[in-house]
């Protein structure tokens, strides 16, 4: 059985995810949203349910961490930082006007985009 989603992957959720009993927190009733459609998360782990169904353990943006199948989510691109955005418009300003033989970077280093 192959994953959609590794760990690290953003995704988002399709649908408002709901308390079935399983999240650990005995003051949200049963029923009630825990994540919105459309929240933005990254995938911290993936397991199995019941040896069938692939879980994905996702931190959500709104500070939830909730298990999801894989038809409640979908890829989503990784938001960057405004610094991070200027620098990139920057960079891509500046090798619009270069020759097209020269290298082109992104604007942002190894570091910025996890790489190292």
């Amino acid at each position: 059985m192959k994953s959609t989603f590794d760990v690290g992957d953003v995704v988002a959720t399709t649908k408002a995810l709901r308390q079935d009993g399983t999240f650990p927190d005995p003051n949200i009733a049963t029923g009630q949203i825990l994540v919105e459609p459309g929240t933005r998360g990254e995938v911290i782990n993936v397991g199995l349910y019941l040896q069938e169904h692939i879980v994905y353990a996702v931190a959500f943006e709104n500070g939830r961490v909730v298990g999801a199948l894989e038809r409640e989510l979908e890829a989503a691109v990784r938001e960057t930082s405004p610094s991070s955005r200027a620098a990139a418009a920057t960079a891509h300003a500046t090798s619009s006007a270069a020759d097209s033989s020269a290298a082109v970077t992104s604007g942002t280093t190894d570091k910025e985009e996890g790489l190292s």
